[in-house]
């Protein structure tokens, strides 16, 4: 009668023992889903800043055309050219949906990301101002002609900006 009771004493022990374990096992995997599911927001909120970064001038606002002038598409491909930097691009790469690099053309003008400081210069005093038919001065506008994102990183990996014509 002794050793029976002993044997129910160590059953419930080992019963208690796994049920532990299992809920050990459960809180474990739960908290690794709110983890990856926090990282996971983390890193869409962080494309979400960095793509907005080049996107405010892309659209529309009230039916018109988002405008911007060279010096703004300047600071993009400055923009475009540090965030390359910092992912280690040393030169100008051909552009993938699995690539990190960003490309900034205006019209003709590829990879103003890749110019020097004195292209760019050279390449806002061209574009500055424009002169009508009345030989009236103004402010030359652009728009985001397109935008590509990489498939694999949502990242914005191009943009083609235009001469905006009145």
């Amino acid at each position: 009668m002794e050793n029976a009771s002993k044997a129910l004493i160590m059953a419930a022990e080992i019963l208690i023992g796994v049920m532990i374990i299992s809920i050990a096992v459960y809180l474990f995997n739960i908290m690794g889903q709110y983890s990856a599911e926090t990282t996971a927001e983390m890193e869409e909120t962080q494309v979400a800043q960095f793509n907005n970064q080049f996107l405010k001038f892309y659209g529309t606002t009230n039916g018109e055309t988002i405008k911007c002038t060279i010096h703004d598409i300047v600071g993009l491909a400055n923009l475009a050219k540090q965030a390359n930097e910092a992912n280690g691009f040393s030169e100008i790469e051909d552009i993938s949906d699995f690539s990190y690099y960003i490309q900034i053309d205006l019209g003709n003008t590829k990879n103003l990301e890749g110019k020097s400081q004195k292209d760019l210069i050279s390449l806002i005093k061209e574009n500055d101002i424009t002169v009508n038919a009345e030989g009236q001065t103004g402010t030359k506008f652009f728009y985001v002609a397109e935008v590509g994102l990489g498939e694999y990183t949502q990242r914005v990996n191009h943009m083609i900006f235009k001469e905006l014509n009145k």
